[in-house]
């Protein structure tokens, strides 16, 4: 996967309801035809007129077709004022399809972009980038036979180069010391994006740190490996590092959630007439009943916030670190019919004991700011779990 791929968060936190693809009640529909508004209602007629004026006088080139009707869907979304209702088109929906699966077809390299905007790959180990002979510094000049301009981000080129999974993608790379451009074809590869990483502690060796990065579809499953290979190491207490999540799934929080809760809430769910549900405790297996500390910051949001704030309410951890990000609503993610999508807020959360995460975020027992490369939040997690006293 593209490492700066893995490094974004989510839209500065992000947590849906993934009914579209993976839901178990099945796609999400638009609405019915019957409550669509007619275009040709005179509430439109101001909308009409400027689409003419433009298409008449506008000196230039016209934009498509679509990309009027883009940008026309994103300002309505934008009327709304809520910044998670929003219109994302075919290219960045299908990245959230696959970063939110854990995987994707790619060619497993890395890529950065240096001072003048050239795209500098990096193969993994044994990847097919790697394969191929994609060489640690080799400029991509091409992807498909399509020239990249400098301008392009790293994320619109991760969008050209990932594709099925079997198939192969023509890349054009210029390397150093060689004077003609190399064209290179790679066969895309199921590339595995782990949202779960897990140690046992140096300094620490009775204690356990697992960071979870994002919400995923295999996030708990990953928790599940992450705790029995600690345990198999002996380990006695516990340190969840939420620090840098923007959110994900939220099944994948409340299964997450549950591994350390044998009963009871883990969420609620309020809606705009005022309606709630009753997120519960799933069947999940169990982890052992270590003493725990969860760090957080202030992009800690969305699911991770759903999970610290269950176990803070709970009495199962500890929250050190400081204040956290506060995005607590629920977006339902509906896909339209040429692979772009709506995103619209339907709800917010609350925690078990009714806070209120939306705009508020969730308070540390102890607030650490990361202010130095020692990471003082980490240091004085161990401190807590090897000194002193947590649920």
């Amino acid at each position: 996967m593209i490492l700066a791929t893995l490094l974004l968060v989510f839209f500065a936190g992000y947590a849906a309801r993934w009914l579209v693809s993976n839901g178990a009640a099945g796609p999400t529909t638009p609405p019915a035809a019957s409550a669509q508004v007619d275009a040709q209602a005179p509430e439109f007629g101001l909308f009409w007129e400027a689409w003419d004026i433009l298409q008449r006088d506008f000196y230039g080139d016209q934009p498509a077709s679509q990309s009027r009707t883009y940008g026309a869907i994103t300002g309505l979304t934008q009327a709304y004022g809520d910044p998670y209702t929003r219109f994302v088109e075919p290219e960045p929906r299908q990245r959230e399809r696959e970063d939110l699966s854990g995987a994707f077809g790619g060619i497993g390299a890395w890529i950065s972009a240096d001072e003048a905007g050239n795209k500098v790959l990096e193969p993994m180990p044994g990847r097919p980038a790697e394969k191929a002979g994609i060489l640690k510094g080799d400029l991509l000049t091409a992807v498909a036979g399509q020239p990249l301009d400098p301008a392009l981000s790293v994320d619109e080129v991760v969008a050209l180069i990932r594709g099925p999974i079997g198939e192969a993608v023509e890349l054009t790379v210029q390397r150093p010391g060689v004077a003609e451009p190399l064209v290179i074809p790679v066969v895309r590869e199921r590339i595995e994006t782990p949202s779960v990483e897990w140690r046992v502690l140096e300094e620490a060796p009775q204690v356990g740190y697992i960071a979870i990065r994002q919400f995923t579809e295999r996030t708990a499953e990953e928790l599940d490996r992450a705790l029995d290979e600690l345990g198999q190491q002996g380990v006695a207490s516990l340190i969840v590092d939420l620090r840098h999540n923007g959110g994900g799934l939220l099944q994948a929080s409340i299964d997450v959630a549950s591994r350390f809760l044998s009963d009871g809430v883990v969420l609620y769910e309020r809606r705009n007439d005022g309606q709630e549900q009753v997120y519960r405790v799933t069947s999940a297996r169990r982890a052992p009943n270590w003493p725990m500390v969860i760090l957080v910051d202030g992009a800690t949001a969305s699911a991770s916030e759903i999970v610290a704030g269950a176990l803070q309410d709970r009495g199962r951890a500890q929250l050190l670190g400081e204040q956290t990000f506060g995005k607590g609503s629920v977006q339902l993610v509906y896909d339209l019919s040429d692979s772009s999508s709506v995103h619209v807020t339907v709800a917010h959360w609350i925690t078990p004991n009714g806070h209120e995460i939306n705009g508020v975020g969730l308070t540390p027992e102890q607030i650490v700011p990361h202010e130095d490369e020692r990471d003082a939040p980490l240091q004085e997690a161990i401190r807590t779990l090897t000194e002193g006293s947590t649920p």
